[in-house]
């Protein structure tokens, strides 16, 4: 699962059970991502609360489907075959069209093929976070203007720079521990135990 020690929810104690029962999957299952901070819990917590501000907050005006859309492609820009796994996923989840025209959005952005699916301010917003992931020094004021003129609000722009910040954090937690898919099962494939 990782490279580092890690604590299962069954072994757990104290502050970190407290935690594990707090961001348990329907399931009644931690994450793998999750286990890997279990030696030093308080950085699980602060990994949670930057997730779910940057990614699932009711304030956001992006919608899910595209945040998750912008996560994925930054993990496959990092090579972060954990993090493509499940927000290929997740963003499947959260599309509310055809299943097919999610499926062709994850191949675009597995192929980094973006122009093939987004337009206007998506597929603007979508090389904005390929810069800021790949030669985030080559940014400047007028790659900012670039995106106001395709429509996007400073706003929305925030929530791209945020997400792929937060994915880039992700993704070197999984890549610089060795966090494996190994013994994960996403929680609407599996049964919950009563």
């Amino acid at each position: 699962m990782t490279w580092i020690e890690s604590i299962s929810r069954e072994t757990a104690t104290g502050y970190l059970e407290r935690l594990y029962r707090a961001y348990q999957r329907p399931n009644r299952t931690i994450a793998n991502i999750y286990r890997a901070h279990s030696l030093r819990p308080h950085t699980l917590e602060g990994h949670t609360t930057l997730y779910r501000a940057v990614l699932g907050h009711a304030d956001n005006q992006l919608p899910l489907w595209y945040l998750e859309a912008v996560g994925l492609y930054v993990s496959v820009l990092n090579q972060c075959t954990y993090c493509i796994d499940h927000h290929t996923h997740a963003g499947g989840l959260a599309y509310p069209g055809e299943p097919e025209a999610w499926s062709a959005m994850t191949d675009a952005l597995l192929n980094d093929r973006t122009d093939d699916v987004f337009k206007g301010k998506e597929l603007a917003l979508l090389g904005y976070a390929r810069n800021l992931t790949l030669d985030p020094a080559s940014l400047t004021a007028a790659s900012i203007d670039a995106l106001r003129e395709a429509g996007a609000s400073d706003g929305e722009i925030l929530e791209v720079n945020q997400v792929a910040g937060y994915f880039a954090y992700a993704n070197r937690v999984v890549l610089g521990l060795g966090v494996t898919l190994d013994g994960e099962v996403h929680a609407e494939q599996a049964e919950i135990p009563f």
